[in-house]
């Protein structure tokens, strides 16, 4: 079968988890699910990812037969790439099925061009709603005006749309009237990535950390949909019954500057520490080196956060806010807990919560590492290639 997806942005193989790259060409969630699903699809099919360049030249790569064709990038709108050549040059590609990943715009309404022109069935997943509420100028403004005009014509043209979370459908801004063919594959996990031959103590020494703390991590973009401030905010609380913890928060992003300064208001800024943007190939160790998983998003953009079935495969018990969609992974008291959204005590309550009771988080770790078995990256692909395949026929 021959695949082709289309994605604003997607990894560069041999930039992946580079810091120095990452300020260049940023991705999230969303392009690491790309990439990976593409990877393992490619061990069984003919698959061409179409995405954008880093710079205003076209480039070409193939690796463990995924071919990439990256078209020039000729301006940005904040962080998103914009190329005209990913609407024309994809067209002299042949393909049986069209899967778009609905992260960064305009990547989808190339796909939906591409679907339309060559007459091919049209898949989505939808990691979520854009939400035009933060940001500078332009980029509220085009997302505003993508959400009130563009959305609907690219979710009414698609055969299928996935959604990473099946609670996911009913929270999001959109999908709801297209509930009808709209089903539910989640992401997925490469578990031997997180199996790591180091202990919680060795890790520490390795990353700089102290080895006698309790380790809260946070780990994704510092950015307003996450709410890193609310753990920031739940740490004088917290530090006051538990003063030897310390906050990692692996990531970087705008909000970096106003989480050092809130805790230097606060007062816990010894016991915050903000690492900045780290190589994939370290994420583990900062994982392992954690005894809580903290995630108190409160916006819609989240659908299924990689992280946390990165988390789980690491045997962390995880606290996260109460969004709906957290319900993919997370069962509350089993293997981690939901504390009340946008509620910076209620999160504080629940990480001493599980301080206080060590054998409670031993025990929520092993369930999540139990769970997580369940979301293979090669599970994950046959769920989509029976999609692609219904489609086909």
């Amino acid at each position: 079968m021959k695949i082709s997806y289309f994605i604003t942005h997607f990894p560069y193989n041999n930039w992946l988890g580079s810091t120095e790259h990452f300020y260049r060409y940023q991705y999230g969630g969303a392009e690491l699910a790309a990439y990976c699903l593409a990877s393992e699809m490619a061990k069984r099919n003919e698959v061409n990812v179409f995405t954008t360049s880093v710079n205003s030249k076209d480039s070409f790569e193939n690796y463990e037969g995924v071919s990439v064709h990256r078209y020039g990038t000729i301006f940005r709108i904040e962080k998103a790439n914009i190329s005209p050549g990913l609407f024309t040059k994809p067209l002299s590609y042949d393909a049986d099925v069209v899967h778009a990943h609905f992260s960064t715009p305009p990547g989808e309404m190339a796909a939906l061009r591409y679907a339309k022109k060559k007459k091919l069935p049209f898949i989505i997943t939808y990691h979520g709603d854009w939400q035009e509420s933060f940001g500078g100028f332009i980029r509220r403004a085009a997302l505003s005006f993508y959400n009130k005009h563009l959305i609907d014509k690219v979710l009414s043209s698609a055969d299928v749309i996935v959604s990473p979370s099946e609670h996911y459908i009913s929270e999001s801004r959109f999908l709801g009237k297209y509930k009808d063919k709209t089903i539910t594959i989640p992401n997925g996990i490469n578990l031997n990535d997180f199996d790591i031959q180091y202990s919680k103590e060795e890790c520490r020494k390795k990353l700089g950390l102290a080895t006698e703390k309790h380790i809260i991590l946070f780990l994704g973009k510092l950015a307003p949909y996450k709410s890193p401030h609310l753990l920031v905010k739940a740490m004088p609380t917290v530090i006051s019954k538990f003063p030897n913890v310390e906050v990692v928060f692996v990531g970087d992003g705008r909000l970096k500057q106003q989480l050092k300064e809130l805790s230097r208001r606060l007062g816990v800024e010894k016991s915050i520490r903000l690492t900045g943007f780290v190589e994939e190939g370290l994420k583990p160790f900062y994982y392992k080196a954690a005894d809580i998983f903290v995630l108190p998003s409160t916006m819609r953009t989240e659908v299924f956060p990689l992280v946390l079935l990165e988390a789980s495969a690491s045997g962390l018990p995880m606290i996260v806010s109460d969004l709906k969609t957290f319900r993919c992974i997370i069962e509350d008291g089993w293997n981690g807990l939901f504390t009340k959204r946008d509620d910076y005590k209620s999160l504080g309550d629940a990480i001493i919560y599980l301080l206080e009771n060590e054998d409670l988080r031993k025990t929520m770790g092993r369930n999540a590492k139990e769970k997580v078995k369940a979301y293979s990256w090669e599970k994950i692909a046959e769920k989509y290639e029976e999609v692609y395949q219904r489609l086909v026929k």
